[in-house]
C-alpha cells in the first residue's frame, strides 16, 4: 500500500493541474492560452506519473526493499579480502 501522503499528493497535483489547464482552454474561448494549457497538462501529467512511480516503488523494485540488500556484508567480505591484506601489507617500506 503506498503511502498516504503520497497518495494525496498524486491526486492534488492532478486536480490541481486539471483546474489550471481547464480554466486556461476557458479563457478567450481557447485561442491565445491553448500553449499554456498544454504545458499545464503535460506537466501534470509527468508529475503524475513520477509520484505514481514513487508510491508504487516497492511493488515494482521488491529486491530493493529486502532486508538484507544494504550490500553490508558485501562491504565486511571485500574489506577482509585476502588481496587487499596482502596490499596493505606492500605498501609499507619495512
Amino acid at each position: 500500500m503506498p503511502h498516504p501522503i503520497i497518495i494525496a499528493s498524486f491526486f492534488f497535483v492532478l486536480v490541481v493541474g486539471s483546474l489550471v489547464g481547464l480554466a486556461l482552454l476557458s479563457k478567450d474561448g481557447g485561442v491565445g492560452y491553448r500553449h499554456q494549457a498544454d504545458f499545464v497538462f503535460l506537466v501534470t501529467g509527468i508529475l503524475c506519473v513520477l509520484i505514481f512511480l514513487m508510491g508504487t516503488s516497492k511493488l515494482w523494485f521488491r529486491h530493493l526493499w529486502k532486508k538484507n540488500s544494504t550490500h553490508a556484508r558485501h562491504k565486511q567480505h571485500t574489506k577482509y579480502h585476502p588481496s587487499k591484506r596482502d596490499q596493505d601489507k606492500s605498501n609499507h617500506p619495512w
